[in-house]
């Protein structure tokens, strides 16, 4: 199967430039895997906005109810050049299909950023979105996006890259029917009932279709609409068998044309993730 290419947004710290605060770069499998079937854009919004590399790190301090990006060691207030980089970078993206953001970073992390209630020896008062990240989310609500933390949970990092293909597909398709009968298992299997779905806003129906991948409960379903009642459905509701066994063995019972369909391969085949990382480790020894 040929896939479109993802054009993806990504911290460039992860697997590239040395430009995080310590002059590192942190390794990302999922980066790595990705790099031959996406073209990355990277972006580091502190080196960007002056601050160098090594530097002083910057925390977020909420002072009078507001949220200020603060250099502690040097008592710089950088908030509004980024809030002004973050607002200039997301406005100037032209094609864009997911991001991959560096967890717990001020400005990149996704949520559960500290915010302090002061500079050195204050205290974390609650939780917030990085800078720029926030922006983004707000912007790119309902597309990919994840931090390399989080992609590296199985379930999430299959759904990250069911829909990032997904929307690469889309914006590269010249054809929205062709499209819609290539990807109709796919999308049925994240909302049964696609009546509802309005052509003239297709893409906006696929970013609430699939706002969240589906639960067990309705996996069941979609699969016994799919293969009819089948004693494998028991064997999965019993967490007996894993999702892609499930579907593995769906292939054997269901109408070759539907073989075609990209719900059994959303992705490149290179870029599942394995399923025992310690096969080779001898435990005998």
């Amino acid at each position: 199967m040929k896939f479109a290419k993802p054009i993806v947004i990504v911290s460039s710290c992860l697997e590239f430039d040395k430009v995080r605060y310590n002059g590192q770069v942190m390794p990302c499998s999922i980066v790595k895997e990705l790099e031959p079937f996406a073209t990355f854009i990277k972006v580091c919004p502190e080196y960007e906005i002056g601050l160098g590399v090594p530097r002083d790190p910057i925390r977020v301090v909420k002072k009078d109810g507001d949220y200020r990006l603060i250099q502690h060691n040097t008592n710089r207030d950088v908030t509004d050049e980024m809030n002004l980089f973050s607002e200039t970078f997301v406005n100037g993206i032209d094609k864009v299909d997911g991001f991959i953001f560096k967890s717990k970073s001020p400005t990149m992390g996704l949520k559960d950023i500290k915010v302090y209630s002061g500079m050195k020896g204050s205290p974390v008062v609650e939780k917030c979105s990085g800078f720029f990240a926030g922006k983004v989310t707000s912007n790119y609500n309902g597309y990919p996006i994840e931090d390399e933390n989080r992609l590296r949970n199985n379930r999430i990092r299959d759904n990250f890259l069911t829909k990032l293909f997904l929307f690469a597909r889309f914006r590269e398709s010249k054809s929205l029917h062709k499209f819609h009968e290539e990807n109709k298992l796919l999308l049925e299997f994240y909302k049964n009932d696609l009546s509802g779905v309005d052509e003239d806003n297709y893409f906006e129906n696929i970013l609430t279709i699939m706002d969240r991948p589906p639960g067990v409960d309705q996996i069941l379903e979609f699969f016994h609409h799919l293969i009819g009642d089948d004693p494998i459905l028991d064997r999965y509701k019993s967490n007996r068998i894993s999702f892609e066994t499930l579907k593995e063995l769906a292939k054997t019972k269901i109408d070759e044309e539907l073989l075609t369909q990209t719900f059994f391969e959303p992705y490149p085949e290179e870029l599942r993730a394995e399923v025992e990382n310690d096969r080779e480790r001898d435990y005998w020894k």
